[in-house]
């Protein structure tokens, strides 16, 4: 019986393993439809998105199931309420590169690109990647100390929003035809901080994991 149940548990977070590569994916394709102008590549981030939700909603009925059933022992439900938050992160995460996705469909060409700003825009979204990638590790991992690192490069990403929103902010006020322009810039910008501030909650739910501890590692 603790053997079909811990086959179980792996089948469960294997699934969250497969939401997060989905969610990474979206992110990528967002950002190519962001450098290429692509509309298509876009649409295509835009649809990945239910992928996403239906894994979301697996993963909670499955949780459910699991608690119903199997009355799972301290530890273990550690593990089945961080899947539960993690996946609800990744959901969100999501939902940001939809985001990302649908400003280059509403722009489609017509605003001018703006080198120093897509530089910025490209820095933030290597970095959001980088982040996306380590922290799933982390978590396969059950490495503490690993997600810990992975959300101290959250300052980062905010640091570059700061220039970003400064360099934009300036360049509007000096031409008032390249408003629609900063704003899409900016739009992008935050939602790739808001990916690196949920994969910063993800680093949070590895610690607690581990130590049974709540920490705000948002700060």
């Amino acid at each position: 019986m603790r053997e079909i149940y811990t086959r179980d548990l792996e089948a469960f977070t294997n699934k969250l393993s497969e939401q997060a590569t989905a969610v990474n994916d979206q992110v990528h394709q967002a950002i190519n439809a962001f450098n290429q102008v692509d509309t298509q590549i876009a649409a295509k981030v835009s649809a990945e998105d239910e992928n996403v939700n239906r894994l979301a909603n697996e993963i909670e009925k499955e949780a459910y199931r699991l608690i119903a059933l199997q009355q799972p022992v301290a530890e273990d439900l550690r593990l089945i309420f961080s899947v539960i938050n993690i996946s609800s992160d990744l959901e969100r995460m999501g939902d940001h590169a939809v985001s990302i996705a649908k400003n280059i469909e509403r722009v489609d060409g017509e605003v001018e690109k703006v080198d120093s700003l897509a530089a910025i825009i490209n820095e933030m979204a290597q970095l959001t990647l980088e982040m996306m990638d380590q922290v799933m590790t982390a978590f396969i991992n059950r490495d503490k100390d690993q997600a810990r690192i992975i959300a101290e490069k959250d300052e980062q990403l905010d640091a570059n929003l700061k220039k970003l929103y400064k360099q934009s902010a300036a360049r509007m006020e000096n031409d008032r035809d390249i408003i629609n322009s900063g704003i899409n810039y900016l739009s992008i910008g935050n939602s790739l901080e808001r990916i690196g501030d949920y994969v910063t909650n993800i680093c949070e739910r590895i610690i607690y994991l581990e130590d049974a501890t709540i920490v705000d590692l948002n700060l």
